[in-house]
């Protein structure tokens, strides 16, 4: 018996075109849209996210489309684990099969209207799957709204930390936390926890609600202390060490008729490492910093990026970007949208430089070690 599932065909021709065809670059950062990202749809196992975190980090920040397709290392997807290869590749071709079934819903805020799209496009010559270590993955084109050019309508989240977790939860609350770093705190009712955490309803294959022999909905995780047990405990012991590292207090209903105990009808989720999006005071009183802040502002970015990145470029930077775009602005080549434009670049630039500073610190780290005799065994 087959079930519904049909026999996988065997192919006599090779399959050329998933060899690698370009080197991945490694940005070691997701950028993801805050409407429609994974925190937002259904679940998908660890290592769909995986693959989709090391496609996704290959998106940049002045990307105008998408590539045709994505290409990834096994290796780039299993780091940090123990398992074996064979073991691998059965794990990455159930995380595959899954993808290419993933749909993502969007519905208007008075439900009038819904659709569907899936996630990968395997319609095309090119295939999705993998080949000699090299994953060649393709997304539906008509999510690229979501991927590409959403200034002002993303977070992004560091890989170094995304990727060593390997709880489920632990990453859903990664992705999720990322987005309110700079407000440092989330609050959430226990109706869209439930939803963000896929322990609402039990559906079927046709995405209708499970039901009992008493006609009652199916609840994964019913009990609502069973439910922050299995759901926040763990993720907040594996995310200690990260940036989206987490305290959490429920929230009580406010009248409650009769005795006993008030319900919890909410949480309430406090970051421990809160990034500040805010121009600090000194800095507009600061006569050097005070007019490369103005002249930030005249070509639109924002105060979130100037908080973010000018310390990080220093001044120098900041000023060689203001005579480029002062120049375009002087020339037949104006820019054409200086909000997107301007934080993109700004943006761009102050992470590159920011991961430079942490490479030649790692590196005179690693000189002093050596100097000191730290290095040997």
């Amino acid at each position: 018996m087959l079930g519904n599932r049909l026999p996988r065909v065997t192919l006599p021709v090779p399959m050329l075109e998933l060899d690698l065809q370009y080197e991945p670059e490694a940005l070691a950062r997701v950028k993801q849209h805050w409407a429609a990202t994974f925190a937002h749809q259904r679940r998908i196992s660890v290592y769909g996210k995986r693959i989709m975190a090391r496609v996704m980090e290959q998106i940049k920040e002045d990307d105008l489309q998408l590539r045709d397709y994505y290409q990834l290392r096994v290796s780039s997807v299993v780091e940090g684990t123990d398992i074996d290869t064979d073991t691998a590749y059965s794990f990455l071709k159930k995380a595959i099969y899954e993808l290419a079934h993933v749909t993502w819903e969007f519905e208007s805020l008075d439900g009038s209207e819904w659709y569907i799209r899936h996630l990968l496009d395997t319609t095309k010559e090119r295939r999705v799957g993998f080949k000699d270590g090299i994953i060649t993955i393709i997304l539906n084109p008509q999510l690229a709204p979501y991927f590409v050019q959403i200034a002002g309508q993303y977070s992004t989240y560091k890989l170094d930390g995304y990727m060593g977790l390997h709880s489920w939860y632990s990453m859903r609350f990664f992705e999720i936390l990322s987005a309110f770093r700079d407000t440092g705190w989330w609050e959430v009712s226990l109706e869209e926890y439930r939803l963000l955490m896929d322990c609402g309803q039990e559906l079927d294959k046709y995405g209708s609600p499970k039901k009992d022999r008493k006609g009652n909905p199916v609840m994964k995780h019913a009990d609502t202390n069973e439910l922050i047990k299995k759901t926040v405990l763990g993720a907040q012991k594996e995310l200690e060490r990260t940036p989206c590292a987490f305290v959490y207090n429920p929230i009580l209903e406010a009248n409650r008729a009769g005795r006993g105990r008030k319900k919890i009808v909410g949480l309430r989720f406090e970051l421990l490492h809160k990034q500040s999006t805010v121009i600090p005071a000194s800095w507009l009183a600061d006569e050097i910093l005070r007019p490369v802040i103005d002249r930030l502002r005249e070509f639109k970015v924002t105060d979130r990026n100037i908080a973010l990145y000018l310390k990080v470029m220093e001044v120098v930077e900041a000023r060689k970007l203001l005579r480029e775009w002062q120049l375009k602005e002087n020339s037949q080549k104006k820019i054409d949208d200086k909000q997107k434009y301007c934080n993109a670049v700004f943006v761009r630039v102050g992470k590159q430089i920011s991961e430079e500073k942490k490479k030649d610190a790692l590196l005179a780290r690693q000189v002093v070690q050596a100097a000191l005799g730290f290095d040997k065994k």
